[in-house]
């Protein structure tokens, strides 16, 4: 029978400092598809708690952002040109819905009171919603007109 060597955590998923001060929503989006790419990418469990710990910490920072403007240099990212830029949304949540459905997944998953195969399904879950969000949070919401930027969305 074959023992499975225990594997050093790496530093990376235990080094709980803050989050860096002045990200904003996309900042904060692409933080969480990280760390969600991390948390598929592994099996040791001290470092998915870690992972875990750290997603509930940035959704939280998350949710607080959307009651801000949106950053000045964020705007040309944000800006169509065309109304052939915007993409139909196939999936009908607002961004602060879809936060509070990560952070609902989250807690779930970091008092582990779910069999193995129920927390994989529920990792792939938190994994397809954080990267929805990110493409949502990411899409053009203003378009550009003769009379400067109108919000579309």
């Amino acid at each position: 029978m074959a023992v499975k060597q225990c594997t050093q955590t790496r530093p990376e998923f235990t080094n709980f400092s803050s989050l860096p001060a002045g990200m904003d929503f996309i900042d904060l989006a692409e933080y969480n598809e990280r760390l969600v790419a991390a948390l598929m990418e592994t099996d040791n469990d001290m470092e998915r708690l870690s992972l875990y710990k750290k997603m509930a910490a940035s959704l939280e920072q998350l949710a607080t952002t959307y009651e801000e403007p949106v950053p000045d240099e964020r705007l040309p990212q944000l800006t169509a040109s065309n109304i052939t830029a915007f993409h139909p949304v196939t999936f009908i949540a607002e961004p602060e819905r879809v936060t509070q459905y990560c952070q609902a997944l989250t807690r779930l998953l970091i008092h582990n009171l779910i069999d193995a195969e129920a927390r994989l399904t529920l990792n792939d879950l938190l994994f397809d919603l954080v990267n929805y969000q990110v493409d949502d949070l990411k899409a053009p919401r203003y378009m550009e007109t003769w009379n400067g930027l109108v919000q579309v969305r």
